[in-house]
């Protein structure tokens, strides 16, 4: 085999220029998300499994910056195929991207299933066969309209055949399809795609043309067979054209998740029945209860148990914590905290280790510290919560003035009662308490109480009774 044939250099071209009008949508086809991220970022994901020196979407001029659409990384560029001419014109227009590349892998970006263990095939079956074009076929028991690969009586693969082309009976049973993706010999391909002729019908360039006219050039490096195959799992040759094929596919990849979890170490009960982002990170010895949707970037620690019916959606969940039936989003609950039932945490809330939030708890951009406690029905807004504090059922904290947003801070182990509306900015000091009831209007200092309406802090008298001061 030459050192050409032995590279890994491999640029991949994924085709995203499709209009997609079976889909009925404003939103443009390859942005579709499947198991929480766009298809075109699971093709894309998949192809990084042979380190491409390039990476290029073919794209119409409405999606030029798909790139960033996405957040794709460096390397990752977008080539513009205006007018739509077909996938061999697709992949032409990606040719000045790819220079140095000895290997084009062209995938479809509206293939999600693509994993990367059949990428790595692909490439590895196209080095070692030295092949001109190396195609990517499946076993179908329903060819549906797929072309079929042509074999000649030596099983040496000779064209494809399109439905519309096709003898029916040789579409009966199991038949080998061509999923439309391939491994192409760079060098090779750069001057067979401009000796592609126009389809007489449409006036388009098809990529599958390039298995006949790998044929016609005759034999490859040391005499073999020019073109060759490397078979993938059905489901990796289907395509998305609908709502209902994206549902399909959605369903695929979140079993393939659930079950790459659950070999490694997490239990999930019911599993059927929780949902499961591609990209989420769970620890080992974790437990997901039934009813779960966990999205986004979250990341669960080990020995958690979470759910039922918790939504989790781009949260952090320390080891050991618990969480019931509550949304977090965007926000972060301590080592060995609990969380439920149907509380609410958003907007950069934070639990402290060792903490607690019960029933119908909502916090937005507040910080409960370690070992606090909201134990039921409270609204913790823009605060800042000391460490061990408690913080009683019904408490308020009043934190907009109609036009600005203001913080309410509490010190350690303050104690406020029930009821408390705190207006924001005030400030409760360490060990201090409010009375049930009271409205704080004004910062409370360091182990004082204050009750009342607006609130005063408890005034010894000389006699040792207790009577409201006039402060507040």
């Amino acid at each position: 085999m030459s050192d050409l044939h032995a590279s890994s250099r491999a640029a991949v071209v994924i085709l995203a220029a499709g209009r997609g009008t079976r889909m009925k949508s404003a939103l443009p086809k390859p942005l579709h998300h499947v198991a929480g991220r766009p298809m075109v970022a699971h093709v894309l994901a998949a192809a990084s499994a042979v380190e491409p020196v390039a990476s290029v979407l073919v794209v119409s001029p409405e999606l030029a910056d798909l790139p960033a659409r996405i957040h794709a990384g460096p390397g990752i560029t977008a080539a513009i195929q205006d007018p739509p001419l077909g996938t061999g014109d697709a992949v032409r227009q990606a040719l000045s991207h790819v220079a140095g590349a000895d290997w084009l892998l062209v995938f479809f970006a509206d293939h999600p299933r693509l994993d990367a263990d059949t990428v790595t095939a692909l490439l590895d079956g196209a080095k070692s066969s030295s092949a001109r074009v190396t195609v990517l076929t499946a076993i179908l028991s329903d060819p549906a309209g797929y072309g079929r690969i042509d074999r000649d009586d030596a099983g040496r693969v000779v064209r494809i055949v399109e439905r519309k082309d096709d003898n029916p009976a040789k579409r009966s049973g199991a038949v080998e399809v061509n999923s439309g993706m391939m491994a192409l010999d760079a060098r090779w391909a750069a001057d067979a795609l401009t000796r592609l002729t126009p389809s007489p019908a449409s006036g388009e360039y098809y990529l599958t043309e390039l298995i006949e006219r790998a044929v016609a050039d005759g034999p490859a490096a040391g005499g073999t067979w020019p073109v060759a195959t490397v078979s993938a799992d059905p489901r990796v040759a289907l395509g998305i054209n609908d709502r209902v094929e994206l549902a399909a596919a959605d369903a695929d990849l979140r079993q393939r998740i659930r079950e790459r979890h659950m070999r490694n170490g997490v239990t999930i009960v019911g599993p059927e029945t929780v949902f499961i982002d591609e990209g989420v990170v769970i620890g080992a010895d974790t437990t997901i209860l039934p009813g779960c949707v966990i999205t986004g970037a979250t990341v669960i620690g080990g020995n958690c148990e979470i759910g039922p019916y918790a939504v989790l959606s781009d949260a952090t969940i320390g080891d050991r914590a618990r969480v019931t039936a509550t949304f977090v989003q965007q926000s972060r609950i301590g080592v060995g905290s609990d969380a439920g039932p149907w509380s609410h945490l958003r907007a950069n809330a934070e639990v402290g280790d060792g903490a607690h939030v019960g029933n119908f708890v909502e916090m937005k951009n507040s910080r409960l510290g370690p070992g606090a406690k909201s134990g039921h029905v409270s609204y913790l807004g823009d605060a800042e919560i000391g460490a061990r504090a408690n913080i009683g059922a019904g408490t308020i904290t009043a934190n907009w003035d109609g036009i600005d947003k203001h913080r309410t801070v509490i010190g350690e182990d303050a104690f406020i009662g029930v009821d408390t509306i705190l207006r924001a900015p005030v400030t409760i000091g360490a060990m201090a308490r409010t009375g049930a009831g009271s409205v704080v209007l004004a910062n409370v200092p360091d182990g004082e109480t204050v009750v009342g309406v607006p609130a005063k802090p408890i005034i010894r008298t000389a006699d040792g009774a207790k009577r409201e001061g006039s402060g507040g």
